[in-house]
């Protein structure tokens, strides 16, 4: 597959399907943004925690994938001079209706595939992306536009998915994989799964479809992780790791990791007997979402 037809059924899925749309439906009023905002940062609460972090204020950001505008309007809220790209169309669309219907000033909202940043070498103070750019093969190319248009001293802060932590090596790599197996011997269980797991059974139906297409090669982890991390159709996905993470932003003159999120709909019902204070430790451990601070 070729680099152009790639980017084309990455930007076809995202278009489709916007960042948290099996989670809240779609409507095109203020209170599906407040509806979405709701359950995003309830279930991702620590977003605002490293949001409050940056130095926002009067600074020059640019925003690398937008989803339903979550972030986007709370970087406005923090004093960002506001800039966004993303791949699809439908994404720009949702988030200036976002920013019209909630009043939000900004600088500019485009569509752009972040291999090639519209704008000029050292133009902004920030960069921000949140579980994006590990959507696309040609990551190095987004770091190294990043880097171009980043001012000196200037940072980025973006998140990818984490390749040690507990959703990788025990949901995706172990859990999904033998419950699909035991589905096609036992299809009833379908629907238990998906009470337990919260995985909806279209969604459940769509892995059995693709592995009836594609037989057991689909459970090579290489392509199973593709279909595990933002739905069975998703296209492309990457896992980092510290230290990989680091080579990646090796351009940077300093680099700072951070780890969070443990996806507690992965824990089959044992997250009601952890307390707290062990569910933080493993999502600081073994947590989703490595956080990566960058400074030019």
């Amino acid at each position: 597959m070729t680099d152009q037809q790639h980017t084309s059924d990455i930007r076809q899925f995202w278009n489709e399907n916007p960042v948290g749309s099996n989670f809240v439906a779609y409507e095109a009023d203020k209170s599906f943004y407040t509806k979405y905002d709701e359950f995003r940062y309830r279930t991702e609460g620590h977003i605002l925690g490293e949001l409050d972090a940056i130095d926002l204020a009067g600074k020059k950001t640019l925003e690398i994938g937008l989803g339903q505008g979550a972030d986007s309007m709370q970087l406005i809220d923090r004093g960002a001079i506001y800039y966004g790209i993303d791949l699809t169309d439908e994404s720009v669309r949702r988030v200036k209706e976002r920013f019209r219907l909630f009043d939000k000033k900004y600088a500019e909202v485009r569509v752009a595939n972040a291999t090639q940043i519209p704008y000029a070498d050292e133009t902004f103070d920030i960069i921000y992306s949140h579980g994006v750019i590990h959507h696309s093969p040609e990551i190095e190319k987004i770091v190294s536009e990043i880097h171009r248009v980043l001012k000196p001293g200037g940072q980025a802060v973006i998140m990818l998915y984490h390749k040690n932590s507990f959703n990788y090596y025990v949901s995706i790599g172990f859990l999904r994989r033998t419950g699909l197996m035991l589905m096609q011997v036992l299809p009833f269980l379908a629907k238990p799964v998906s009470k337990l797991t919260g995985e909806s059974v279209d969604r459940i139906n769509r892995h059995k479809y693709h592995l009836k297409q594609e037989g057991w090669k689909y459970f090579r982890m290489k392509n199973f992780l593709h279909r595990s991390t933002d739905g069975p159709d998703n296209v492309y996905s990457s896992v980092w790791t510290d230290k990989t993470s680091r080579k990646l932003f090796g351009a940077f003159s300093t680099v700072t990791t951070y780890v969070h999120f443990l996806n507690e709909r992965h824990l089959l019902g044992i997250q009601h007997l952890l307390p707290q204070s062990a569910k933080k430790a493993m999502a600081r451990r073994y947590g989703w979402h490595l956080w990566i601070k960058a400074v030019k």
